[in-house]
């Protein structure tokens, strides 16, 4: 006579064991479907506040006095510290502060360097097409006295400088990226930024510059 745990291993699993694996096949789905992407947000708007952090000790470091930061808009002003020579976009990894980990539409890759090092003052006073170079929208610094930078609050969170742009489909469904002159940057949601969420995330109406519902975000622009 065979022993009864032959038996068994010869009547294959039970019901219960079959819904036990069923249950740990879904959670790992889940992980899959729900933490994971959860995580690799997380992580890219952590780089991207890095990235505009490091943008805004940049132009710090081009001049410590705000109002004489230069007069450029938009995604010009984003690259001023090249053109004025505090960063040099020959180092390496140095174009990755330029770019959004989560923007779809433009990144680092599709870049060739000698872009960056075209970039001139001249250039970015023209209002050169820069749109391709980076992620980051900038100040209007150089589109009105009432948007150019001074020692005067211009919103009520301080003076905005740089955020994630609204060109092509959004960086965080959930909100912006954003960056103020004293260096402090922080992850804003619509709501902290007084608009509704955009409709459409791939294809979102213009949020930024005159287009903007947001006080705050009108002092920006991806534009030139």
């Amino acid at each position: 006579m065979r022993p009864a745990t032959s038996r068994r291993a010869q009547a294959g699993f039970s019901f219960i064991e079959i819904l036990v694996v069923m249950g740990i096949i879904t959670l790992l789905t889940s992980m899959v479907v729900v933490v994971i992407p959860l995580m690799n947000e997380r992580g890219a708007r952590t780089k991207s506040q890095d990235n505009v952090k490091n943008l805004v000790i940049m132009m710090q470091a081009l001049n410590t006095n705000i109002s004489q930061w230069p007069p450029y808009n938009g995604k010009c002003f984003v690259l001023a510290p090249i053109a004025h020579g505090i960063h040099n976009p020959e180092a390496p990894g140095a174009m990755d502060v330029f770019f959004s980990p989560a923007d779809a539409l433009y990144k680092v890759t599709g870049v060739d360097v000698a872009r960056y090092k075209a970039v001139t003052k001249q250039k970015l006073k023209s209002g050169e097409d820069v749109r391709e170079l980076t992620s980051y929208a900038g100040r209007r610094n150089g589109d009105g006295a009432e948007y150019v930078l001074t020692s005067a609050d211009t919103s009520a969170k301080g003076l905005i400088c740089f955020s994630d742009d609204d060109d092509g489909a959004l960086h965080h469904k959930a909100g912006l990226v954003v960056a103020y002159a004293n260096g402090r940057t922080e992850f804003m949601t619509w709501d902290d930024l007084g608009m509704t969420e955009p409709k459409n995330e791939r294809q979102p109406d213009p949020f930024l510059g005159e287009s903007a519902t947001s006080e705050m975000l009108k002092m920006l622009s991806s534009g030139r």
